[in-house]
């Protein structure tokens, strides 16, 4: 896969590149055909492949709810959005709660480019649109993000 890479917050400084690296070489080495109605299973194809490196399941952000995000690895909490653009809203909220209650330092967002999005279906959430948006709201979202956009 091509990707293309952003970051928030300089989160490419907050994350070592112990963590990043290994699902950069993953997620290039990756063959997937990127094709309409293959958001689910492209989704499940990247958890499978975080989990051999050594990422958690899906991860509670707080005891008291089932709210979650992709996966965890030490410190750095990682979300990935194939579905609905609407989506993305959500896990900045999760990702800024866990940064807020230091229970992340940063965390990495994995995000198909706008043409993969477009070859996907219609609405799905895409890389130009997230990192465009996180700029907006960079006062308020304050959590280091890495974002790998995917085509």
């Amino acid at each position: 896969m091509q990707l293309t890479c952003a970051s928030h917050h300089f989160g490419e400084h907050a994350i070592s590149t112990d963590i990043y690296e290994p699902i950069i070489t993953m997620l290039k080495k990756l063959d997937f055909e990127v094709r309409k109605g293959s958001a689910t299973k492209l989704r499940q194809r990247i958890s499978e492949e975080l989990f051999q490196l050594g990422w958690s399941d899906k991860t509670k952000i707080d005891s008291e709810n089932d709210i979650t995000i992709t996966s965890m690895k030490g410190n750095v909490g990682l979300c990935m959005q194939t579905g609905n653009v609407s989506r993305f809203y959500a896990d900045i909220l999760k990702l800024q709660f866990m940064y807020i209650k230091d229970k992340v330092t940063a965390a990495i967002y994995i995000i198909p480019t706008k043409t993969a999005s477009q070859k996907m279906g219609s609405n799905i959430a895409y890389f130009e649109r997230f990192v465009e948006e996180l700029n907006l709201y960079k006062h308020i979202i304050t959590i280091p993000i890495l974002i790998i956009g995917i085509e």
